[in-house]
Parts: C-alpha cells; sequence; structure tokens
C-alpha cells in the first residue's frame, strides 16, 4: 500500500482548499453582477415610473387651460361685442393662475366701425391683470392664429417670443392654446388664444428626480429646448444643434424618437457624459418629456 508523504497530503489539501476558494469567489461574484442587475432593473424601472408621472402632471397642467379655453367658447360666440370679449379675456386669466394671457382676436374688418383688425387681450404680470385692445399690427400672419384657422381645428402652439415694445405684451416666452371660434352657421369668426408662460411650464417639471445629477428635458415639435436646465438653450436651440451625425447617431435618435412621439429609453453621450434618457411623448401638445439620468449614479 502506497503512502502518501506530509507533503503531499499538504499538497492536496491546498488544491481543495483552492477549488473551494475559487467556487466561493464565483459565487460571491456571480451574486455580485445578479445584485447590480437587478438593482439596475429596479433603478430603471424608477426612472420610467418617475417620467410618466410627471408626463401626467404635465397633460394635467395643460387640460386646465384647454377646458378653460373651450369653457369661454360658447359664451363668446353668443356675444361677440367688443366690450364683451375684453370682459372674458380677463376672466380666462383671473380664474387659472397658470394662465399668463389670453386674447380673442377677430377675423379682418369684423367690427369695421374698430379698423381692420381687432384683438382684445388680457395679460398677467405679477399679481395685476392688464386688459387692452390690442395695436394694429399684423396678427393673422402669426402661429397662433395661422395654424387653427388652416386647420380649423385646436392647436397647441410652440413657445414664442410675443414681446413688442411699448404695446402691452407678454415679457416671458409663452406657449398658447389657440382655438378657432365659429358662429352659428359654422363661419370662422376668429381665434381665442390661451397661453401659458415657459416658467411655468418649469414650475410645472421642476422636482425631485430619482437620481443625483438626474434633471428634466421638455421640447417642442422640432426638438427645440422648452424646458432644460441651460436657459440660453431654450426654443431657439434643438437637442439636434451641434450634434455630428457620424459620432453621435445615437443624439439624432433620440431626438427623432422624441419629436415622433415614441416611448422608450436610450442609452446616449449626452452633454459629454453616459447617461440614460427616458422619454414620453405629451400627445395634446406635440411635445415630448424626457429625465435625464447620468449612468454612473444608476
Amino acid at each position: 500500500m502506497k503512502k502518501f508523504s506530509i507533503r503531499e497530503a499538504c499538497a492536496k489539501k491546498a488544491v481543495r482548499w483552492g477549488l473551494l476558494a475559487v467556487i466561493l469567489l464565483s459565487i460571491i461574484a456571480a451574486g455580485i453582477v445578479w445584485h447590480r442587475a437587478d438593482a439596475r432593473r429596479q433603478a430603471m424601472a424608477i426612472a420610467g415610473q418617475q417620467v410618466d408621472t410627471m408626463a401626467l402632471r404635465i397633460t394635467n397642467c395643460l387640460g386646465i387651460i384647454e377646458q378653460a379655453t373651450h369653457d369661454m367658447e360658447p359664451v363668446i360666440t353668443a356675444n361677440l361685442q367688443p366690450d364683451s370679449l375684453l370682459v372674458y379675456t380677463r376672466r380666462v386669466v383671473e380664474r387659472h393662475p397658470d394662465i399668463k394671457g389670453c386674447s380673442i382676436t377677430m377675423e379682418p374688418d369684423f367690427f369695421k366701425t374698430l379698423g381692420h383688425n381687432f384683438s382684445a387681450y388680457s395679460v398677467r404680470e405679477g399679481d395685476s391683470i392688464a386688459t387692452v385692445i390690442e395695436g394694429d399690427y399684423d396678427y393673422y400672419s402669426k402661429e397662433w392664429y395661422y395654424y387653427p384657422r388652416e386647420k380649423g381645428k385646436p392647436v397647441w402652439v410652440d413657445p414664442y417670443d410675443d414681446f413688442n415694445a411699448g404695446t402691452l405684451s407678454s415679457t416671458e416666452l409663452i406657449a398658447s392654446y389657440s382655438v378657432p371660434l365659429y358662429d352659428t352657421a359654422r363661419k370662422l369668426v376668429g381665434v381665442i388664444a390661451t397661453d401659458i408662460a415657459l416658467p411655468t411650464l418649469a414650475k410645472v417639471v421642476a422636482g425631485s428626480t430619482p437620481f443625483p445629477g438626474a434633471y428634466w428635458m421638455v421640447t417642442g415639435k422640432k426638438g427645440n429646448y422648452l424646458v432644460y436646465p441651460d436657459k440660453e438653450r431654450l426654443v431657439y436651440h434643438t437637442i439636434f444643434d451641434g450634434v455630428n451625425p457620424r459620432f453621435q447617431p445615437d443624439i439624432i435618435k433620440l431626438g427623432r424618437d422624441m419629436i415622433d412621439g415614441h416611448y422608450g429609453y436610450s442609452s446616449v453621450d449626452f452633454d459629454g457624459e453616459k447617461c440614460l434618457v427616458f422619454y414620453r411623448p405629451l400627445k395634446q401638445a406635440g411635445w415630448s418629456i424626457a429625465l435625464i439620468c447620468p449612468e454612473r449614479h444608476m
């Protein structure tokens, strides 16, 4: 019978313990990988839920503006008088603190004795509301008038600068919900446009995010920034600006998906950092909201 030396016995024990250590380390490593993957899945689920919740908040805010506008339609068309239209615009603004302004603009020569143009307008500035008959300028080429008139249906108009020096106008960028007005014969008589200021929209979106460094973004119909931390990019810049399609196809795809009203998430290099971007459409306005999360925090 062969006898094993102490050295051989120790060597075998060392091998057994080594194998056991390798197995244990493999199990621990697999557990860590599984845990990290599970944590990531949970983080992504939380981010998706947060975006859904924020999309609902914005939808509710825009819905209030839409309802306020439509509630006034039958009142306006039943009493198409200049003084009454001034009262109605003011009433819309007074009743809803998120509304920046409201205008009722009539078709050319509707009130011939008052001139070619007529537009009643009320705007909120701080704690006060001013109401006037607007001055003589070309309302009819403005998107807030032209789009609903041509399409024959209510539309949300992406934010724009409505400020005109020397006139009563908003000092803030505004988005408008514009509704065509018809008389009993279904003849177009004018347009009512109700405005929300961009800072008000930003306040609706503002709030906690699920991860450090995460932030919100809202884009318009052409991918232009409506809500974004860098205020210099708002309205006049798009998600595509400065993007090289050859080297940044991920940003191009993200922007296209958001414009097309898709749901989802995408891994992109955003502003020089690897991020997961979770996005949802805001269908009523043709906009999109996104939560941008640096991957290092997820």
